[in-house]
């Protein structure tokens, strides 16, 4: 488990390196996103296709079903509060720092 989870993060930071260098031609800059969603689509497929065969989730179909939408509603909905807060922080702030560059102006 944990030799996947190295395995997953030196990949990640392979292509970080290689990408950061930027030794990738610009016409396979251009077609990454279009490789990404490929790649993307293949992994959904596989799981789909994994999901399928094993008997286990078939039966409790329903029930992961139903953990999904509680998970994916809590999420939302604490998504959209902790967007809100920090965006009435960020404004604070921002008044803040428009009424210090005032007061500077001012006293000039």
């Amino acid at each position: 488990m944990i030799s996947r989870i190295l395995l997953y993060i030196s990949l990640m930071l392979l292509g970080f390196m290689v990408g950061r260098k930027g030794n990738l031609g610009k016409a396979l800059i251009k077609k990454l996103d279009s490789i990404q969603l490929v790649c993307l689509l293949f992994l959904l497929f596989i799981m789909g296709v994994s999901m399928g065969i094993d008997p286990n989730v078939m039966s409790s179909f329903s029930f992961l079903g139903f953990k999904g939408i509680i998970f994916a509603s809590f999420s939302i909905i604490f998504s959209v509060f902790f967007i809100f807060i920090m965006n009435k922080i960020l404004l604070l702030f921002k008044k803040e720092d428009n009424y210090l560059e005032g007061r500077r102006k001012l006293d000039a």
